[in-house]
């Protein structure tokens, strides 16, 4: 048994740097989310400064953050992001934008489209990394500068978009400094979607990922990580307070100086652990 699967969520600032908050619900979170991106464009945009993000597709509902940039009067103009991740075919393209499972169509469908006509967000502001032009990336972060905060969550192996855990052998400075890059997508990866966003339907999920490095994903000022499923409770705790290990990509956050976690009540509860002792226990 790994002691960190039984610390209590009370006890969580007690072992780790990181700032903690606890939300009910996913709904609470998302509703956070957006009153804090929002508020962190306004005071950028006050001194005439981008915002520039790096988002997950999947963990957050980003239509709160929509309505309410509409609510406020907040325009996207200033707002730069980077999505983590996208699905590519066999052949090393990425899938069209009318695929499911097309993360480009996620943030039209639920950013974009939600937005006022004078909130948009400008075309070339919504960054997705490019199997064609792996590149990309690199070339509008240095355009607009260094990213502002990186948002996220691990999956069920501790991936970090799609950085999984490696399947050879890899030192934790090599790990760290990996960069944009098309990766196979692992068995667990294609499990979670499976469950989470084709019911079950392994057979659609594209073989490939195109995605930001860890270095991206460790490069912003800052990292505020959300956990909302059940089955959070164990990743949370195996990534922010087992060892730091390529073999856990998630992990690594513990290495960065400025992280902020949001959990529910649901993956802030002790998941089972259990009572058998292997060697060296």
């Amino acid at each position: 048994m790994q002691d960190y699967y039984t610390i209590p969520a009370e006890d969580f600032h007690k072992h780790s740097h990181v700032k903690f908050q606890f939300v009910n619900t996913h709904v609470d979170l998302c509703r956070m989310f957006a009153r804090e991106l929002v508020d962190l464009i306004k005071s950028k945009a006050a001194t005439n400064q981008m915002t520039k993000v790096i988002l997950p597709v999947g963990p957050l509902d980003y239509r709160a953050f929509a309505e309410l940039c509409n609510e406020e009067g907040v325009s996207c103009e200033s707002l730069v992001i980077f999505s983590m991740d996208e699905y590519v075919y066999a052949d090393d393209t990425a899938i069209p934008f009318d695929h499911s499972l097309s993360f480009r169509a996620f943030y039209q469908h639920n950013l974009l489209d939600i937005l006022d006509e004078d909130k948009k967000l400008p075309e070339e502001q919504l960054v997705m990394p490019d199997p064609a032009d792996l590149d990309r990336v690199h070339r509008k972060m240095e355009q607009f500068g260094s990213i502002d905060v990186t948002y996220g969550g691990f999956g069920i192996n501790g991936h970090f978009a799609f950085n999984s855990p490696p399947m050879e052998e890899v030192d934790l400075e090599t790990f760290k400094n990996t960069s944009v890059r098309i990766v196979p997508t692992r068995e667990g990866d294609i499990i979670q979607m499976a469950i989470g966003g084709t019911m079950g339907n392994i057979e659609m999920i594209p073989p490939k990922g195109c995605t930001l490095g860890m270095k991206e994903l460790l490069s912003a000022q800052k990292i505020h990580l959300t956990f909302m499923r059940s089955w959070h409770a164990g990743v949370l705790r195996r990534a922010l307070f087992g060892p730091v290990t390529p073999m856990f990509p998630g992990s690594l956050a513990q290495l960065h100086p400025n992280v902020k976690v949001t959990v529910t009540d649901i993956a802030a509860k002790l998941p089972p652990v259990s009572i058998l002792q292997t060697p060296g226990d």
